[in-house]
């Protein structure tokens, strides 16, 4: 329940029924005091129970009062907060998602009675706008704009529109067809990309949060042809699609090698962050490092963080990692809680190092129950003997709680971005001089 928890986006507790009484939630475990299940407002016609609070509190945080919807199903519930979905696209000042029955309407989320305004006579057809889900034809939206609203606020932006829409009308064929070429074509420009140094490398500080000082940094990769830059987002799920992992990071490490080779601002030892794929550690590949002589000669301590997106088979990877460990390199969990790592994992594989996903150092400013999770993983940080590193730091705020938690590493924008060579060395020259 509470990896399904990690992984939502909009849902913020779940829940667990023995005959209809809740024994057990995400947020709290087991209740010692069992609650009765309240009567939902409606139920849909595959037993789905759906019921619209308007004041809510989870038992984990009484005192914060929120507007949710409850929905159950069999043993399991959810409770998911509307308030979290990003409403940055919806222009209209009034909206209103609802349920619809045969005889009534269960208002969800958004202004209450929008959708008995718009179905009325008193509203023009232009102003108003009802849909339904394809999936689930009884969800509904209904959104309401008047016109005099839009023309009274918006009377520039109305008389630029109505110069351009001819020009507008024309353009849009092709525009629609360059943005599906180039869309159609993302692969063909990483592909040659991997061979034409369309990627180049960023650096960004880790620093030891006790003493400030920055100790190491992590390589992060980035594409610009000419076309445009692309994303690691677009590019990444390619590389791995097409099985093209182990090309990328052997031009990552022969790259990043030689630029911070000729760093002198770089003190020995400096630890460097590279991220690994874990296909490319169980099918052996991780091997050939150990015969890189400018790697293995290299004056700096390297660090494979092994990310957690993909399953790693423990009884596979276990005597790939630990020749790499025999060879000096230290292990890293990468983004650790956001996918497969398991206790097996910590336990039997030569980690020697683990990083805290950024979404739990960003759930410390709300109180999440991520950030609740941390004194639970520093826990067993120190019980198998690890380094930690926190991603994601942003605040003061931030840094003090990790700190109090045990946190010996950070890195974010509060310490410095990701930054090319050029900019990275002269960044480190200012902290060497400090």
């Amino acid at each position: 329940m509470r990896r399904a928890l990690f992984d939502a986006t909009y849902v913020v507790d779940i829940g667990f029924f023995q005959n209809d009484k809740l024994v057990c939630t995400a947020g709290n475990g087991i209740l010692a005091n069992p609650l009765d299940d309240r009567a939902p407002d409606y139920i849909e016609r595959d037993g789905v129970r759906v019921r619209f609070a308007p004041e809510f509190s989870l038992i984990l945080f009484p005192e914060r009062i929120m507007q949710v919807v409850i929905v159950r199903q069999h043993n399991y519930n959810v409770i998911l907060q509307p308030s979290k979905i990003d409403l940055h696209s919806v222009h209209a000042k009034t909206w209103q998602v609802f349920f619809k029955s045969d005889q009534t309407i269960n208002h969800l989320t958004g202004t209450e009675g929008v959708y008995k305004k718009v179905s009325s006579s008193m509203v023009l057809p232009y102003e108003s706008l009802t849909l339904c889900s394809q999936v689930t034809p009884n969800y509904c939206v209904a959104v309401f704009l008047p016109w005099r609203e839009f023309i009274s606020k918006k009377r520039m932006l109305f008389l630029i529109c109505l110069t351009l829409c001819v020009l507008a009308g024309l353009s849009a064929g092709l525009m629609a067809n360059y943005y599906l070429a180039t869309k159609r074509s993302t692969w063909r420009r990483v592909r040659r990309g991997l061979h034409q140094h369309s990627f180049y490398w960023t650096y960004q500080p880790i620093i030891n949060l006790q003493t400030q000082q920055v100790i190491g940094c992590e390589v992060l990769a980035r594409f610009e042809d000419k076309f445009g830059a692309l994303t690691p987002d677009e590019f990444i799920p390619l590389i791995r699609k097409h099985q093209q992992t182990w090309l990328f990071t052997q031009t990552m490490i022969t790259t990043m090698l030689h630029e911070l080779s000729e760093a002198k601002e770089l003190p020995d030892k400096f630890k460097v962050s590279v991220n690994i794929f874990p296909y490319d550690v169980q099918q052996g590949r991780l091997s050939e490092l150990i015969h890189m002589p400018a790697l293995l000669e290299s004056r700096f301590s390297i660090c494979l963080e092994i990310t957690e997106d993909e399953y790693l088979d423990s009884n596979i990877a276990h005597s790939h990692l630990q020749s790499l460990a025999d060879a000096g390199f230290t292990l890293s969990i990468d983004d650790f809680g956001t996918g497969y790592s398991n206790l097996a994992n910590l336990q039997n594989l030569s980690f020697h190092q683990l990083k805290i996903d950024r979404t739990f150092v960003q759930d410390i400013a709300t109180a999440g129950l991520k950030a609740s999770m941390i004194p639970n993983i520093m826990e067993l940080v120190t019980k198998l003997g690890y380094t930690c590193v926190a991603e994601g730091i942003e605040t003061q705020e931030q840094e003090a709680i990790l700190k109090t938690a045990g946190v010996q590493y950070g890195q974010g924008w509060k310490y410095g971005k990701p930054m090319p060579i050029k900019q990275f060395k002269q960044f480190m020259g200012t902290q060497k001089n400090s």
